[in-house]
C-alpha cells in the first residue's frame, strides 16, 4: 500500500508539474530550440512604433538555446496590466477585510429575521457563472462601465464570501460572546472589545481570507473578461491575448510571470491555514 501511495503521488506530481515545466522551458528558449517562429503579436508593432530599440534584437531569438526576450516583451507590453491586477487585488483585500469582518461578526453575534437566508445569499455569487455576474453588473451599473470600479465590484462579489466564511467559521469555533462580556464587565467599551478581544482572535482568519482574496482576485477571468475596458485590462485577460495572438514562447513567459506572483500566496495559504488547523486541534 505504501508503494502504491508513493506511485500515485508521483503520478499526480508529474501531472501537475509537467505544464509548469513546459511553460518555464518555453519562456526561456529561442524559436529555433522550440521549433516555432511566430512572433507576430500586436505588441511587437506597438513597441517598434514607439522606437523601442531593444526589441529589434528579436531576430537574435531565432538562434541559440536561451533568451530573456520573451519576459522583456511581456513586461513592456503588459507591465501596466500586471500592476493593475496587483492593485485590484490589494484593494479587494482592504475592502473585504473592512466589510467582510464586520459582516461576519454581525451574522454570528446578532439574531435577526432572515439571518440564515442572508448568509446563504452572500455565498450565492460563488455558484453563479461569471458571464451572468458580468452582464448583471453592466446592466445594473451602466455609469460605472467605463471605469475600473465595475471590475472591482465583480471581484468583490467573488472574494467577499471567502472572507465572510473565514470570519464566521472562526467566531463559531469559540465562545467570543463570553469574552466580550468579561471585557465589558471590566469597563471595556465596544470599540475596545473589538480591538482587543475580537480582532486578535480573528487574525489567522483574516490572514487566510486575505491570501484567498488575493489569489482569487489575481486569477479571476470569467467576469473580468467582459468587464474589462481597453484602458483597464486584468492580467488573466492579457494571458488570454498572449495565447491567441502571440507565440508559444511569449504566452509561456506570461504564464510563468503569473505563477511566480501567485505561488508565494498559495504557499502562504498552505502554511498559515495548516498552522491554524494545528493550533485549533491543540486547543481542543
Amino acid at each position: 500500500m505504501v508503494v502504491l501511495a508513493y506511485a500515485i503521488s508521483a503520478v499526480l506530481a508529474a501531472a501537475i508539474m509537467s505544464p509548469v515545466l513546459v511553460s518555464f522551458w518555453g519562456s526561456v528558449t529561442t524559436s529555433s530550440a522550440m521549433g516555432t517562429a511566430s512572433e507576430v503579436g500586436p505588441g511587437w508593432s506597438k513597441l517598434e512604433a514607439k522606437g523601442d530599440d531593444v526589441f529589434k534584437e528579436r531576430t537574435r531569438a531565432q538562434t541559440g538555446w536561451f533568451t530573456t526576450l520573451w519576459f522583456r516583451y511581456v513586461f513592456r507590453v503588459y507591465g501596466d496590466t500586471i500592476l493593475f491586477s496587483l492593485r485590484l487585488a490589494l484593494v479587494s483585500i482592504v475592502l473585504t477585510i473592512a466589510l467582510g469582518v464586520a459582516a461576519g461578526y454581525g451574522l454570528v453575534r446578532y439574531t435577526f429575521p432572515g439571518k440564515s437566508l442572508l448568509e446563504e445569499v452572500v455565498l450565492l455569487p460563488m455558484s453563479v457563472p461569471g458571464i451572468a455576474v458580468a452582464i448583471a453588473l453592466i446592466q445594473a451599473h451602466t455609469t460605472l462601465r467605463p471605469t475600473w470600479y465595475i471590475i472591482l465590484a465583480g471581484h468583490l462579489l467573488y472574494t467577499m464570501p471567502f472572507m465572510i466564511r473565514a470570519v464566521t467559521n472562526t467566531l463559531r469555533s469559540f465562545d467570543f460572546v463570553t469574552l466580550e462580556q468579561a471585557a465589558a464587565s471590566m469597563g471595556a467599551s465596544w470599540s475596545q472589545r473589538i480591538r482587543w478581544v475580537i480582532l486578535p482572535n480573528l487574525k489567522h482568519a483574516i490572514l487566510v481570507g486575505s491570501l484567498l482574496v488575493f489569489a482569487i482576485s489575481l486569477g479571476e477571468f470569467n467576469a473580468s473578461f467582459l468587464l474589462n475596458t481597453p484602458t483597464n485590462q486584468t492580467y488573466p485577460a492579457a494571458l488570454y491575448d498572449t495565447y491567441n495572438l502571440d507565440s508559444f514562447q511569449v504566452s509561456s513567459a506570461a504564464t510563468t510571470i503569473y505563477m511566480l506572483v501567485l505561488l508565494p500566496a498559495l504557499i502562504a495559504i498552505q502554511y498559515v491555514g495548516g498552522r491554524e488547523l494545528q493550533e485549533a486541534s491543540q486547543g481542543a
